[in-house]
């Protein structure tokens, strides 16, 4: 069976993981008889499974071992025997994309041309409406029926714009070290260790232009510390997309946002710490994901991203920083990032700043989106992050492409860590922060210090200004001004900030 649907008019075919599949069990039954229904299809072990937080889902492995009721342990006869178990309300394929694991989910996005088609629509599918977010609704499909078919039938509706089913992503942060390490001792501002802002001249913009508390950058991610030393001051509001609040504070385990908030926006000459490339400037907190443990994957889905995206822009980000991807292609989030960059700021639009990806291939979605900063990664020696690259990272390089814009360090980055024992390492900083979600909060920094000395410039003028002041380095030709791994350079932020500067 294929597994199809179309985002931007384009078709999206999901390629099945037949390690695994996803099992939601009918309420209330004991642990003792789901163990069993899995057992006698065929699947498990069932100790091994991964419950996906708020979603009713179960992943398990497909096993190895042919049981009697049919030949060959493949996803797809698993499917079969699973969905035959009375203990079991529905099986799912779980899909490969960006090196993560993907399901659909019971519920469907659907974008109305014609909001007023809502109840008619409800009826004719026997969806039950869940949530609707201006043009945009929510439903829950009926169990065991075909999300993607009724997606397919959905979208040739009339007044319909897309429907697609709201996947759920289950992924992993590439490690940013081997082995413990203790962090270092700092004291404020230690630029000495922030090689980042040395290299890409942050440290002489900052004789030129502070960051400005009236510009918001926004880091959709895993939650950030809002108590942290060198962060508490720059928060300027606060959103958890996961269950609908206020309080984002991520889990003591979960220092991804953290690490990217000090990044870009670290609080300068506090006395502790560190600086951001846009100290100064506020920090939008936004929780998209999170880990249900420690070690454990992150888990999102693609309504909650677009729900951040949208009340990023409604809360007036300037910059919206996403060190995130690896997911299902999406229409709903491809719109909310179109409306920011088209309506936010008041009409001049707000900077989207996605990291490429580290899977050293092509970039993924969103990350492929038009109209956006794609940030691959570079290291202390401006070479493109390579798995044979001179920093010592052997196990991940940056994707690339032609959707890449430019590239920022994005090795041994020493940044904010979740205060105390908490986060990466022990201490309030982590001193070897990687990926291009290291990079990523770099450009978004250098993105809301341009937008600090020159708030008037449009979003697609701060995007030139990042690309065509970036340093041409590293060892591949710029064919036409660009290459595929550092697109048109590593970023120069005093460049940036004297060309946004001249043009007040």
């Amino acid at each position: 069976m294929a597994y199809e649907y179309k985002v931007l008019g384009q078709p999206v075919r999901l390629e099945v993981d037949p390690t695994v599949v996803a099992v939601r069990f009918h309420s209330n039954r004991p642990k003792s008889l789901r163990a069993q229904a899995v057992q006698a299809a065929g699947a498990g072990p069932f100790t091994t499974r991964f419950e996906v937080p708020g979603e009713e889902l179960t992943i398990v492995p497909v096993g190895s071992a042919e049981p009697a009721n049919f030949g060959g342990a493949h996803a797809g006869m698993v499917l079969n025997a699973l969905n035959a178990q009375p203990e079991i309300s529905h099986a799912l394929p779980v899909f490969r994309v960006g090196g993560n694991q993907v399901v659909a989910t019971n519920r469907l996005v659907v974008g109305f041309h014609d909001p007023s088609k809502r109840e008619a629509v409800a009826e004719k599918y026997s969806l039950k409406p869940l949530r609707d977010r201006d043009d945009k609704t929510v439903y829950e499909v009926p169990d065991g029926a075909d999300v993607f078919g009724i997606a397919g039938s959905l979208s040739g509706e009339v007044g319909v714009r897309f429907a697609e089913p709201d996947f759920v992503t289950i992924g992993r942060h590439i490690p940013s070290r081997v082995g413990a390490q203790a962090a270092p001792i700092l004291n404020d501002p230690m630029i000495k260790d922030q090689y980042a802002m040395r290299i890409t001249k942050a440290v002489d913009a900052w004789a030129i232009a502070d960051g400005d508390r009236n510009i918001k950058i926004a880091i959709l991610d895993e939650g950030v510390d809002t108590h942290h030393p060198d962060l508490a001051a720059a928060i300027g509001g606060t959103f958890d997309a996961t269950d609908d609040d206020t309080f984002q504070d991520p889990n003591s385990w979960d220092g991804h946002g953290t690490c990217c908030a000090g990044l870009a926006a670290a609080v300068g000459a506090n006395g502790v710490g560190i600086r951001g490339v846009a100290g100064g400037c506020s920090i939008l907190a936004v929780r998209i994901a999170y880990s249900a443990s420690q070690g454990g994957p992150w888990v999102t889905s693609n309504e909650r991203i677009a729900r951040a995206i949208s009340w990023s822009r409604q809360a007036g980000a300037d910059v919206l920083s996403n060190s995130w991807g690896g997911g299902a292609p999406s229409n709903d989030i491809a719109e909310e990032f179109e409306s920011a960059r088209t309506t936010g700021r008041g009409g001049r639009g707000c900077i989207i700043v996605i990291a490429a990806g580290n899977a050293f291939g092509p970039v993924g979605f969103p990350g492929s989106l038009p109209n956006i900063l794609t940030v691959a990664a570079s290291n202390e020696y401006d070479e493109a992050k390579t798995p044979s690259s001179k920093d010592g990272e052997n196990w991940w390089g940056t994707c690339h492409g032609p959707e890449i814009s430019v590239a920022a360090p994005g090795v041994h980055n020493l940044t904010t860590d979740i205060s105390g024992v908490a986060g990466y390492v022990a201490g309030n900083y982590d001193p070897k922060f990687n990926g291009t979600s290291s990079a990523t909060p770099i450009v978004a920094g250098a993105c809301g210090l341009i937008l600090s000395i020159n708030p008037a410039l449009r979003e697609d003028e701060v995007r030139s200004i990042i690309r065509t002041t970036a340093d041409k380095v590293g060892p591949y030709p710029y064919a036409a001004g660009r290459n595929d791994f550092f697109g048109e350079g590593r970023l120069n932020v005093l460049a940036a900030i004297v060309s946004a500067k001249a043009m007040s």
